[in-house]
């Protein structure tokens, strides 16, 4: 089929395809930084042209997003009651291939403000699973959001050049530029009312409902003087390794073989002894010997110094410790010194967990379950209220710290749940799972031991005893 977009649909369309074309300058300069393929436009006077060549870019980029982000891991859905809706979840969210695309979404979040994960039907007799989860950067993909609710009205991903997916309440409309022209090629009616589509946003604000990118511009200058630094102590390096000499009162004689022919100078200045006749000096009257001085060259002091400054700079823009950026303090951090040093970090870490991607993934849990059940987004709401999900601790805790919280907790709390008691010594979701399952099996065989035994109390009748005579 071929139709053309109604007006509704190509206000929503041009709007979202503007959107995706007016920033991907921007974002694909976020992504060279990122993958460290952008070289510098500005060298300086100071590194002659031949060393141009010997710029390296510096990895910090990449690691300011990779380092929050692997902090931000979600380990698992909480519902009161243990519904079905949970075990529907876990069955979507539990597969390898499905955690991976989140874990990318989260670090694509990072490295341009917005990531945009797609749910949608499955073909199950093509093999397909119930729900397909797509996940699109923000160089693909973009989406509408009513500025009231915050709940996303229309959604574009571009699926090729000339081919992109339109997602609004009930369809997904497949369209192409066919003669110049984009036109519906494909609609497939879906069975609820919700758009599938669900952002993913590092550091939203009223502002920027699509939040900012970890690469910011003062970090993107820090890179580019980081460069230079490294260049010019590049240049300097290469002095150091040819010292400079002055040679005073030697003659043209001194560097030509006995049959006149000019001396190769590598070899005369790599030659193990120099050994310099004294000239006859005619206007003197007298000998003049030849005298060797070696110039000193400049320090590479003032460029490490430099370049610490700049680490600085970027660890206050990044929050991250210094040691993340490959400069060393003079002193080996301690373990109490590393926990204070990452202490700005983890409180940005949890709080754009409770900002954003906490919300973000209940979101598309509840969206997950509509298109799974092919029922309205209200429908499902009623049946998860109270749904939650939890994240690992973004720190690094030490054993001992776990062990003393959850010890903690269970005398606070003797009767209280022992998997949030599991959930503070740093169990994974997998590893309570099997605990509480061991324990499930242990009470019951102590309930089966009981019951053979007669007494449900945990105490063992008397013995019969023997019958009287009659």
């Amino acid at each position: 089929m071929l139709r053309e977009l109604d007006a509704s649909e190509r206000s929503k369309f041009e709007e979202m395809l503007r959107t995706i074309r007016q920033r991907s300058p921007r974002n694909q300069l976020r992504r060279n930084l990122h993958d460290s393929k952008r070289r510098l436009d500005r060298v300086g006077f100071s590194v002659p042209p031949h060393m141009v060549d010997f710029q390296t870019p510096l990895g910090w980029g990449e690691k300011t997003v990779s380092v929050p982000s692997s902090r931000i891991r979600p380990e698992g859905f909480r519902l009161p009651g243990n519904g079905t809706e949970l075990d529907e979840l876990q069955e979507v969210f539990d597969g390898r291939y499905v955690s991976r695309s989140l874990r990318g979404a989260i670090k694509s979040s990072l490295r341009h403000g917005p990531a945009f994960v797609f749910t949608a039907s499955g073909d199950t007799s093509a093999g397909d699973p119930e729900v397909i989860i797509v996940v699109r950067t923000a160089m693909q993909a973009t989406c509408i959001q009513d500025s009231r609710t915050g709940i996303v009205t229309a959604a574009l991903e571009v699926v090729s050049g000339n081919s992109v997916n339109m997602h609004v309440p009930g369809w997904i409309l497949a369209i192409d530029r066919v003669d110049g022209r984009w036109v519906v090629v494909d609609e497939a009616r879906q069975g609820h009312d919700v758009v599938g589509c669900e952002p993913f946003v590092w550091d939203w604000d009223v502002d920027r409902p699509f939040g900012r990118s970890r690469i910011t511009r003062p970090l993107i200058g820090a890179m580019e003087r980081g460069v230079r630094t490294l260049l010019r102590m590049e240049v300097t390096a290469e002095f150091f390794s040819a010292p400079q000499r002055a040679l005073l009162g030697a003659s043209e004689e001194h560097f030509t073989d006995e049959s006149g022919n000019r001396i190769d100078l590598w070899k005369a200045i790599t030659g193990g002894v120099w050994a310099l006749p004294d000239v006859w000096d005619d206007e003197e009257g007298k000998l003049v010997r030849a005298q060797l001085q070696q110039l000193s060259q400049a320090s590479m002091q003032p460029h490490s110094e430099m370049f610490k400054s700049i680490g600085l700079q970027v660890s206050s823009e990044t929050s991250m410790p210094m040691s993340y950026l490959g400069i060393q303090e003079n002193q080996p951090a301690s373990a109490d010194a590393i926990r204070a040093a990452e202490a700005d970090m983890l409180s940005l870490i949890e709080y754009q967990i409770e900002l954003s991607y906490e919300s973000a993934m209940l979101n598309l849990a509840r969206k997950v379950l509509a298109v799974k059940r092919a029922t309205s987004f209200a429908a499902i709401e009623r049946v998860t209220r109270g749904l939650s999900i939890r994240f690992a601790d973004p720190g690094t805790p030490t054993v001992a710290a776990r062990s003393d919280a959850a010890l903690k907790y269970v005398q606070a709390f003797p009767d209280g749940d022992p998997e949030l008691a599991m959930e503070l010594y740093g169990l994974s979701d997998d590893q309570i799972k099997r605990n509480t399952e061991y324990m499930r099996k242990s009470n019951a065989g102590s309930v089966l031991d009981r019951l053979v035994g007669g007494d449900v109390t945990g105490e063992r009748p008397p013995a019969p005893s023997a019958p009287e005579d009659s």
